[in-house]
């Protein structure tokens, strides 16, 4: 008998419904707001459920205005949430499990006075949200957010596209910065290391761009890109990418695919700060330009940060400071193409100090550099420099550049008057640079103390330079540097110009350009210091003037006189222009 009763009672638990968790209970002063209101916008890729609406990419968030002092969170998950009232602080918080869902976390704080609040919530890196409701006073109500742009700007990106190392994460990040500059939304589609090329067990963004979370765990179905179209997508990627033969080709594939979906977007390739893949990023941009995509564009951000501690918290990553001049160096590019009708890209400001189209700056890391260079004209083809910095040489530079832009071919001369210096290494020349970060790839040919005549070159980026030829010399001597193709021509003679009547009067100094350039020494005066084969630049590079003092503390001083140029050179900025030929010449874009 008691077998039968155990066997019952065994049997009646079974069929016994499981035990329901608890459900969390709304005050009766308190009422719901659902997930689907229409005055709750939300910005990111978010997908609805019939229980909630839920994102998976970080910094994600929505928008809504509230009436009341109290908020809270209805979230079907455990998540991290950054929460900001009225464009206030940003506040941090963690929603966790206690037993009871929703999970209900309260966002209004103690003091928030009565009346109307815009309440911003976004997810943090690495969390998602999933919104089931907001609560509010029963007197409460929603209504739309104020200043909602039309217009989205996508970011796609890694560690710097969402802030790590800053102050506030994503809220720091250049994403958010810019997009609150110029007033528009934005999406993230970021994670932290990010690449580009899919690796051995690892997808990177050729593929994740395309899923609704990058989360492998969950069941990732392609994104709809009916959801949103961003006017403009920036892509930040390359320094977590390894194989530099195989980039250009992915990255082309990628935004042909990217292309498929959006085919109005506008598109910004921006280059890693310190320079990383800058040559397979160009080419990519540039076979699309020339397949007819004229609306993607190659940005060149290397002289817009300078590495050292005042920017930069490590080689990946930048702080606040180094976030916020990024924001804002690439706030005027997407204002230009956020335009209606849509404006060219700006090139940089004109260098009230120099004529022409020259620029000037410091490279290198800050404490290399030292003291601040400097820059002063005689004639626009006379220039003396004042420059500062560790060397040029090794895998790291340091000194003073006065450049312009070279697209493919060009030629570059130069005669350096005088040369004083304190160290033995101090270095002027000429030079034609890959980019304008400390570890560029590049080709110079000038003087100094301890090698007289020298020619070097570094073959890649951050790579060790390689002294190609020196010869006993001292100023003053001429100096030619031919670029052809993958093919660089170093030149040198003791005709200086000056004495054929070359350059220009004292009297015109302000650069005007019907100025006749300098009488350059025939070509059998010229003697070849090295013809350098095979080595493989961006086609759009820098061309121009390098002074180092060996020391960065102290500056060594070089006068540069007869200063001719020629081929594809300009001011940094191109446009997309076609030759005679038809050859259609897309352009570098660089802001000083």
């Amino acid at each position: 008998m008691l077998l039968i009763y155990i066997l019952v009672l065994v049997s009646l638990l079974l069929l016994a419904e499981p035990p329901v968790p608890l459900q969390a209970k709304v005050e009766a002063a308190e009422k719901l707001i659902p997930f689907d209101d229409g005055n709750i916008k939300y910005f990111g890729r978010w997908k609805l459920t019939e229980n909630d609406m839920r994102s998976n990419w970080p910094g994600a968030y929505f928008k809504t205005n509230v009436n009341g002092n109290r908020i809270k969170l209805r979230l079907n998950q455990p998540t991290h949430i950054y929460v900001q009232l009225d464009q206030g602080p940003v506040r941090q918080l963690v929603a966790k499990y206690t037993g009871q869902w929703p999970i209900q976390i309260d966002v209004a704080p103690p003091d928030l006075s009565e009346g109307r609040h815009q309440l911003l919530v976004a997810a943090a890196a690495n969390a998602s949200i999933c919104l089931e409701s907001l609560v509010l006073d029963l007197a409460g109500d929603t209504t739309p957010p104020a200043n909602v742009s039309p217009q989205l700007v996508e970011f796609i990106g890694h560690d710097l596209a969402l802030g790590v190392g800053t102050t506030q994460s994503l809220f720091t990040g250049f994403p958010w910065m810019v997009s609150n500059m110029i007033g528009t939304e934005h999406v993230q589609i970021a994670y932290s290391h990010a690449r580009l090329m899919n690796d051995t067990g690892v997808l990177g963004m050729e593929s994740r761009y395309f899923d609704w979370s990058p989360y492998d765990f969950l069941n990732n179905d392609e994104w709809d890109f009916s959801s949103y179209e961003p006017a403009v997508i920036v892509i930040l990627l390359g320094q977590n990418d390894y194989k530099e033969n195989e980039y250009t080709h992915t990255l082309l594939a990628f935004l042909k695919r990217i292309r498929l979906h959006l085919r109005y977007t506008s598109i910004l390739i921006l280059s890693e700060p310190l320079g990383g893949l800058v040559r397979q990023s160009q080419d990519a941009v540039y076979q699309l330009n020339d397949q007819g995509d004229q609306d993607v564009f190659f940005v060149d951000t290397t002289g817009w940060v300078q590495y050292g501690s005042t920017a930069f918290v490590d080689t990946m990553h930048l702080n606040d400071v180094g976030q916020d001049r990024l924001a804002r160096k690439l706030a005027p590019l997407l204002t230009a193409r956020l335009s209606i009708p849509r404006q060219p890209l700006p090139g940089p400001s004109p260098n009230p100090s120099l004529p022409h189209d020259w620029q000037t700056m410091d490279v290198g890391e800050e404490d290399a550099v030292g003291l601040p260079g400097s820059v002063s004209f005689d004639s626009p083809h006379t220039f003396t420099l004042w420059g500062s910095g560790i060397d040029i040489g090794n895998s790291k530079d340091a000194f003073r550049f006065v450049y312009q832009g070279l697209s493919a071919d060009g030629i570059i001369e130069a005669t350096i008057v005088s040369h004083s210096a304190f160290a033995s290494c101090a270095k002027a020349g000429i030079m034609m640079r890959e980019h304008l970060a400390l570890g560029s790839p590049h080709v110079m040919i000038g003087i100094s103390p301890a090698n007289g005549i020298f020619v070097h070159t570094r073959n890649s980026n951050l790579n060790e330079t390689r002294l190609v030829k020196k010869l006993r010399a001292s100023p003053p001597y001429r100096f030619r540097l031919v670029r052809k193709g993958s093919d660089f021509l170093a030149q040198a003679s003791h005709d200086n110009g000056t004495e054929k009547g070359g350059g220009d009067s004292p009297d015109n100094k302000n650069g005007d350009q019907k100025q006749e350039s300098p009488s350059p020494p025939s070509s059998a005066e010229w003697q070849t210091v090295a013809n350098i084969t095979d080595l493989f630049f961006a086609r759009d590079i820098y061309i121009g003037l390098a002074v180092t003092s060996c020391d960065p503390t102290v500056v060594s001083v070089a006068k540069f006189a007869d200063i001719s140029l020629s081929g594809g050179v300009g001011n940094g900025f191109y446009s997309t222009i076609v030759q005679k030929q038809t050859q259609q010449h897309p352009r570098l874009i660089y802001q000083e």
